[in-house]
């Protein structure tokens, strides 16, 4: 290689610019610091392990996290980390040097039955949007009153997550709850959390009555409309004293025979 060649190399080596000479350093720069630091942690995106940086906030419950040099976040990609489920909800498109993006903690496992009849689970963000309001309805007209109560839900965007809408119905409440709530999903908005194909959405679901098409147990709207549900065993009636036990209470008196 001739001097003018080994010039060359070094110099493309650095960058062709300034711009992009300073780019390159701080690349390297942070690909052998951020290993060295506190914030480096590893964890599971989208069933992959991945390094990243992680910056708290004044909300415990919000992360802000910094990918490697040169690599991506998807928004929306759910995360394990630390014991918890986390959802990637906001992401920064400017990524020319590294990807910036903002997970908010899972509280909620939702579990649904799709058209297919398949049982559908994803972690999702269950806040209360009736922070203003008592939770209950009263008719003075018939002196009834009902919940009232509304959620926000908030889940990744994806093919089935697409698919629901007004007449989808959820079994929201804590594992154990002797009272499961439902609730009806009443405003599919999908355009608000999600950019270029990828991101989150945000619905509101109002509460309404449990149906016996509702599988309690396993939290699961409309469970049995899909799957049969279990027969309940028979129960054999209890033998009284001074009757046989194919001789039912009653039956004696019928067979009595009058001279």
């Amino acid at each position: 290689m001739n001097p003018w060649s080994t010039y060359c190399s070094r110099i493309e080596a650095k960058g062709g610019t300034r711009r992009e000479a300073e780019f390159r350093r701080e690349a390297r720069n942070l690909s052998r610091k951020m290993p060295g630091s506190l914030a480096y942690q590893s964890m599971e995106i989208d069933g992959v392990m991945r390094n990243v940086a992680v910056i708290n906030s004044d909300n415990l419950n919000i992360k802000t996290l910094c990918s490697m040099p040169g690599e991506d976040l998807r928004h929306g990609s759910t995360v394990s980390w630390m014991d918890n489920h986390w959802l990637i909800t906001g992401r920064d498109a400017f990524n020319e040097l590294y990807t910036k993006v903002t997970m908010q903690q899972c509280n909620y496992l939702l579990k649904w039955v799709s058209k297919d009849g398949e049982v559908i689970k994803r972690w999702s963000i269950v806040e209360d949007g009736t922070k203003y309001l008592t939770g209950e309805y009263g008719d003075n007209e018939f002196i009834m009153i009902r919940g009232d109560s509304r959620l926000t839900l908030i889940l990744p965007r994806d093919k089935e997550t697409l698919r629901l809408n007004r007449d989808s119905r959820f079994l929201i409440d804590d594992e154990g709850s002797p009272n499961v709530l439902a609730y009806r999903l009443t405003k599919p908005f999908k355009l608000g959390g999600s950019f270029t194909g990828n991101g989150v959405l945000s619905f509101v679901l109002t509460e309404c009555n449990t149906e016996d098409t509702d599988n309690l147990e396993l939290h699961i709207a409309n469970y049995y409309d899909y799957f049969p549900k279990p027969a309940k065993p028979e129960v054999e009636p209890p033998i009284l004293e001074g009757h046989t036990p194919q001789e039912k209470p009653g039956d004696s008196a019928a067979k009595k025979v009058w001279l």
